[in-house]
């Protein structure tokens, strides 16, 4: 039932577009999935933890879909896209994901953070330093200390020696 209902919508929107455009049918299928596993968390009163997931992904759903129905080319022609810096980026995300737990969510951000920024061409040290160190300070505290999200502490629980700023601080 599922298949033909995935069927009829290709065949309405036309299976040219779809085949133009592979990487917002992934995006598509990815947020699916992730809908799918969000909605399995456990529910509370109000705004649960799959409130955030859920609301990102329709919203990956719904500009990929617009992509996918304009069916428009893009101009940049896969043999004169440099793989390098995607690809260090990608292996830089899987150690990433694979570290944070021994590291923890502050010290693998705060190394994870300056080779992605550099491969964004952000070359200014001091623009890395303060990105790399600040932005995962203030992700800390605004789900640490607001939302009350736990985050991987690690073997060496470096978080801790954070000082608890007064939630009026954080605003």
């Amino acid at each position: 039932m599922v298949i033909q209902r995935v069927g009829a919508v290709l065949d309405r929107i036309g299976l040219e577009s779809v085949r133009s455009s592979p990487l917002s049918v992934f995006f598509i299928l990815f947020s699916a999935v992730v809908i799918f596993f969000a909605s399995q968390f456990p529910s509370s009163d109000g705004v649960g933890p799959s409130f955030f997931p859920i609301a990102v992904s329709l919203g990956i759903i719904f500009f990929a879909g617009i992509d996918v129905l304009t069916g428009s080319e893009t101009e940049l022609e896969i043999s004169e896209f440099d793989f390098k810096p995607a690809a260090v980026v990608a292996g830089v995300l899987v150690a990433y994901v694979l570290v944070m737990p021994l590291l923890g969510f502050l010290v693998s951000t705060m190394v994870f953070m300056p080779v992605v920024l550099y491969y964004s061409n952000i070359h200014s040290k001091l623009l890395l330093a303060v990105l790399s160190i600040g932005f995962p300070i203030a992700l800390f505290y605004i789900f640490g200390r607001i939302f009350l999200v736990r985050l991987p502490e690690g073997i060496i629980p470096v978080s801790r020696l954070l000082p608890q700023l007064p939630l009026v601080v954080t605003f």
